[in-house]
């Protein structure tokens, strides 16, 4: 009989199947197994589940899927799913959370200490020094530096703040074993080793353009503050803006770019002079509350 950790991992990992989904299945069947033990016809008569993802669910490889979970852990890759105590309580505060995560490295840090550091792969020469500084100074003070492994600005606050021996995060669209880009493969096999990489999607899967804009939700989800080095009209950082201010979670900005001056329009802050100016103003603002639809309220979908 496949057990329940099994059972939850393959509905996670089922294209279609998201957090409004498995509500739908848990509710209809009771457990994991209970819904993969479904026939075709108890789940045509469920109503808000599509087509494609009742195919998918027909479909499903379990004997595949344990051998490639087992294939992962030998690679370093651990996994939690949405119920389970490793799971990041951050994102129970994320309307389309992820059902499952999986991440190499240490331990993933507390929002509380972590701040994001994101901007354009076209960073200016100034913009580039700035963010060096920073990410340098914010990870001799025991914060940890996240960002998504991108070219430009990402890459240099991951550097910069090993470079200190401070902790670092990527996050990630596209699965751990099919790195992008892949020239940052060595900068990637050190943040293993002090800090972490994560991502929702399963290892072997390859970049997609639309994961590289959700896997920014996750970014804004996991930190105390946002900070946008340089943003064109068009960055891919102005997504974990957005998704930072959805969350309340404070946003800063250079006013040094098209897309940096539309935030401060709105809803960023301009970014202080130094970054001991930076923590202290960080102090005097509030950390956005976790939602009522917490984590920890998934558990009873699997009691008896």
């Amino acid at each position: 009989m496949v057990g329940e950790r099994i059972a939850a991992a393959a509905l996670a990992l089922t294209e279609g199947i998201g957090w409004q989904t498995i509500k739908r299945l848990l509710n209809a069947f009771g457990t994991p197994q209970d819904v993969l033990k479904a026939k075709p016809e108890q789940l045509e008569r469920l109503r808000g589940i599509s087509a494609q993802v009742k195919s998918n669910l027909a479909q499903l490889d379990l004997a595949r899927l344990t051998d490639d979970l087992a294939r992962w852990r030998a690679e370093g890759i651990h996994y939690a799913l949405w119920y389970e105590a490793d799971y990041p309580t951050a994102f129970a505060r994320l309307e389309s959370r992820p059902l499952i995560v999986f991440w190499r490295g240490t331990a993933l840090p507390e929002p509380l200490r972590t701040i994001a550091i994101v901007g354009t792969r076209q960073a200016s020469a100034e913009t580039k020094a700035r963010t060096a500084q920073w990410s340098a100074a914010l990870a001799e003070r025991g914060w940890a530096i996240l960002s998504g492994l991108a070219r430009g600005v990402d890459i240099i606050a991951h550097r910069a703040a090993i470079s200190r021996q401070g902790y670092s995060g990527a996050v990630l669209g596209c699965g751990l074993l099919r790195l992008y880009p892949a020239e940052h493969a060595a900068l990637a096999a050190r943040l293993q080793r002090n800090g972490f990489l994560l991502s929702e999607y399963a290892p072997d899967q390859l970049v997609r353009p639309d994961w590289l804009v959700l896997r920014n939700r996750l970014i804004a989800a996991l930190c105390r503050a946002v900070i946008v080095m340089e943003a064109p009209a068009e960055s891919g950082a102005l997504h974990t803006a957005r998704f930072a201010q959805q969350l309340g979670v404070p946003l800063f900005a250079v006013p040094n770019s098209e897309g940096n001056r539309a935030l401060l329009a709105t809803y960023a802050q301009n970014l202080p002079e130094t970054p001991e100016a930076f923590l202290e103003m960080l102090q005097s603002l509030p950390y956005p509350p976790e939602q009522s639809n917490a984590c920890a309220q998934t558990r009873p979908l699997f009691e008896e």
